[in-house]
């Protein structure tokens, strides 16, 4: 294995522990460099390290040299435990080659993941269930739950230590008996994301193509997608904020909402406090809870960013959450402003037919179009998982399902060669199916985009941000502390917030 000894004092602020092991397999080098000291190199054992002493024929020690990245526990904010861990998760991850981006490159995955999704079409008519001076509340109560989830989440990762770290491997290292529930939630929140997909095309696109003269979409072969269009949908997304500013503010004929007429629009009720009822009110909390949820993309920042202390990485989230509560914010209160409480579950269907916004409505469409398969993939490969558990034969261990983050807003599985196998036979063809049956009747169906984001934010968003966060931390920290305290209150949060709300959306 990999032992890092202990180093002096000097530099330091308070004492490293005694040393810092890392089991055999799981590094290959870890190199720590004092606060005005020289780098420490660590000696690791070709033959005990995996890849480490590749070519090695004399089974003999060497040095492996890597960047070594200033640091301290001022620096960090970690005590010497957390220090310790720190080492051990950084090793880890340069074992696998990993570890090398910027904070802010973290910090772009994870605001692309709050608001390249639908849940920016949907808050505006959860806001306005509030009104403006409540709903502003409630969506910095809900970002600040949600960025709390992140940081136990992130915390999780360092102090189990696994590179590269995922909802799966922390849940297998820690709750092995609950990794049927990372299965169940990705399945629904996927399948629920590529659904309201369908619905925003519906929705947007047979006014869009109308306006600029195409009375039906021509088939033909896509050529592919891929993650830049996930990059690129933040993009939109911020236009689209710009654009509701514009309409409220009214700078020309192009931005003109209503006519003449005096905003809101037709009228409508614009309070501090919305005189919805509280059911209506409720039911408006899982939207607030979807358009948050990016905890699926913590542990890929975690492996990807370089010095993931516990200060970088929380500067990490706060700055995404802070970008993403100020688009939300300022889509939900312009939207709400202009059409006070008749705002559409889908605030762009409300907006006049002209150029620009029938553009918006198409650019909303693309992303939409390509990003269906990349919800629908991890969706499929997780409900084979979730037969295999009812079956009764899971494919655990080194051949069974691995959690890995592949895209900026989606979850894939990594599966074994008996899995492989099985998922190229008819399970795999009938899971697909189903799929894409299910989707399409219910995008037929249901109407209401605020629905489809009300059920998928009650179970999977749910689950994602409150459930698996303080489940996964609580277990991974068994000593007793005021932030473990939180965490299980989180828990028990999600345990309340998914079966009220999901009850209320389907009978309130």
């Amino acid at each position: 294995g990999l032992c890092i000894p202990k180093l002096s004092r000097s530099g330091f602020s308070r004492p490293l522990a005694d040393s810092v092991c890392v089991a055999a397999g799981r590094s290959d080098v870890a190199m720590l460099q004092p606060s005005g000291g020289d780098a420490r190199e660590v000696l690791v054992d070709a033959a005990a390290a995996p890849g480490a002493g590749a070519g090695r024929r004399d089974g003999q020690s060497q040095a492996l040299q890597v960047q070594a990245v200033p640091w301290s526990p001022i620096d960090t904010g970690c005590g010497a435990g957390e220090m310790a861990e720190l080492a051990a998760f950084e090793a880890a991850k340069a074992s696998h080659n990993l570890g090398r981006s910027r904070a802010i490159d973290g910090v772009l995955v994870l605001a692309n993941t709050l608001l390249g999704g639908s849940g920016m079409l949907g808050i505006p008519h959860a806001f306005a269930s509030a009104g403006w001076l409540l709903g502003t509340l409630l969506l910095m109560m809900f970002g600040l739950l949600s960025a709390f989830g992140s940081h136990l989440l992130q915390c999780s990762a360092r102090k189990i230590g696994h590179a590269p770290c995922s909802f799966y491997t922390a849940a297998e290292a820690v709750a092995p008996n609950w990794t049927w529930l990372i299965d169940g939630a990705v399945a629904i929140k996927c399948f629920g994301v590529a659904t309201s997909y369908l619905l925003i095309v519906g929705d947007l696109a047979p006014p869009a193509l109308q306006h600029f003269g195409w009375e039906g979409i021509r088939q033909g072969p896509w050529n592919g997608w891929g993650r830049d269009l996930e990059r690129g949908s933040i993009f939109i997304v911020l236009w689209t904020v710009v654009l509701l500013v514009l309409f409220f503010f009214r700078p020309g004929e192009l931005f003109e909402p209503c006519g003449q007429d005096p905003i809101p629009c037709e009228g409508a009720n614009f309070a501090p406090v919305g005189g919805a009822s509280a059911v209506t009110l409720i039911k408006a909390f899982p939207v607030f809870i979807f358009g948050f949820t990016c905890q699926q993309n913590v542990f890929s920042v975690c492996n990807e960013v370089r010095n993931t202390t516990r200060r970088r990485m929380d500067l990490v989230i706060v700055t995404a959450y802070s970008l993403a509560f100020i688009c939300f914010a300022g889509a939900a209160f312009f939207g709400y402003a202009t059409y006070g409480d008749k705002v559409d579950s889908n605030v762009l269907k409300h907006y006049p037919q002209n150029n620009v916004v029938h553009a918006t409505r198409l650019l909303y469409c693309f992303v939409a179009i390509f990003s269906f398969p990349l919800q629908i993939h991890p969706a499929r490969l997780s409900l084979l998982a979730l037969v295999d558990f009812v079956r009764g034969f899971r494919c655990c261990g080194a051949s069974g399902p691995r959690l890995e983050n592949n895209s900026a807003d989606s979850v894939a599985f990594v599966q074994g060669e008996a899995w492989s196998a099985r998922r190229s036979g008819a399970a795999f063809v009938a899971a697909t199916l189903a799929l894409l049956g299910f989707s399409f009747l219910i995008s037929l169906i249901v109407t209401d985009l605020g629905k489809i984001l009300g059920v998928v934010g009650a179970t999977g968003s749910t689950t994602v941000s409150y459930i698996l966060p303080g489940l996964v931390y609580s277990q991974a920290h068994p000593e007793s502390s005021l932030e473990r305290k939180f965490a299980l209150c989180q828990l028990a949060l999600g345990c309340v917030i998914m079966p009220v709300c999901l009850t209320l959306v389907f009978i309130g």
